[in-house]
């Protein structure tokens, strides 16, 4: 008995009237008008049927972060980057991770379950490395979340840069064992 037959679905290609066996978490077929005992049967209606979205390139450590200090009032890239570093001494570990889940929650619900986010090492705490390994740990049952070391003030630009950089790779979350961070040289 399958675990999950989803039926009457469009693929991306254009197949249409899909069936989809899942059985132990995997696709073990995919084919026309399949009928198979299963726990769970879901009818699609005929709607898309699609692998989830991924993110490549985000910076979840300033996620939901507008108006904190104030407005980039000119749009710029470079004032984004000046708002950033007048954001860090006021950063907590509480309002980073709860910025992030929500943002979590939000990509959920638009079918977005792998991300790839920086996150600045230039603080010599790693405040922002340390919250969001414990977001990587809470999300990881739905979001394949990675998390690269990214130097935001430069990594030899910044005092203690390329310690930082190296030490935020060494990090591991508490309790759940995690790969180490990536590292990302700017």
């Amino acid at each position: 008995m399958l675990d999950l037959l989803v039926k009457n679905a469009t693929l991306p290609d254009g197949r249409q009237g899909m069936s989809i066996a899942v059985q132990n978490g995997r696709i073990v077929e995919v084919t026309a008008g399949l009928d198979a005992p299963a726990h769970e049967t879901l009818d699609a209606g005929g709607y898309l049927l699609s692998p989830h979205f991924v993110d490549p390139h985000f910076h979840m450590d300033a996620t939901l972060s507008y108006g904190l200090p104030r407005v980039n009032e000119s749009g710029t890239l470079l004032e984004g980057i000046a708002l950033w570093g007048e954001l860090k001494p006021l950063l907590t570990a509480e309002a980073l991770i709860e910025r992030a889940l929500t943002y979590c929650d939000w990509a959920v619900a638009k079918g977005l379950l792998a991300i790839r986010s920086h996150v600045d090492t230039s603080d010599p705490s790693l405040l922002a490395v340390d919250a969001l390994l414990e977001v990587k740990k809470q999300v990881a049952p739905y979001i394949d979340l990675q998390l690269v070391a990214f130097p935001q003030d430069g990594v030899l630009r910044s005092p203690g840069g390329v310690e930082n950089l190296k030490r935020a790779g060494q990090r591991r979350g508490r309790g759940r064992r995690h790969p180490p961070l990536r590292a990302h040289h700017a």
